[in-house]
């Protein structure tokens, strides 16, 4: 499989112990780089499910009394592993997915640093409907 131009981003993370993948995502769940342990339509699939969760995640956001747009991350477990989503700045998040025996927060830390590191990198503009007519 190759790996896509952008997913430097991505090796700070992905040089984590216990972590298989990582995928930076749009909020519209656009896929923005990918490591190479997937393939292109591997990652699209992903990154629709994983733009759901968030979405999901964000709208509980008044669970505990929070405002709508204040989600930062969110903690999928699996039998075997996690799936770990947070902010990435403007529209976009970070997630990984890793072993059951990982240390999350080291790994949830690390995706924090590099998120800080490249914020601007890691951000998306939103998309505007294209098809419409003015």
């Amino acid at each position: 499989m190759t790996e896509n131009r952008d997913a430097w981003m991505l090796k700070q993370v992905l040089d984590q112990p216990e972590v298989y993948d990582a995928i930076l995502v749009s909020a519209d769940g656009l896929v923005k780089a990918f490591s190479s342990g997937l393939g292109q339509d591997q990652a699209d699939r992903i990154a629709a499910a994983l733009s759901g969760v968030q979405s999901t995640s964000s709208a509980t956001a008044m669970f505990c009394r929070a405002p709508d747009d204040s989600w930062q991350q969110s903690l999928v477990e699996f039998t075997g592993g996690f799936v770990i989503t947070i902010r990435a700045g403007d529209q976009s998040f970070l997630s990984v997915a890793t072993s059951g025996a990982v240390d999350i927060e080291q790994v949830t830390f690390r995706m924090h640093e590099v998120v800080a590191q490249l914020g601007r990198e890691m951000a998306s503009e939103p998309r505007h409907d294209l098809g419409s007519r003015a």
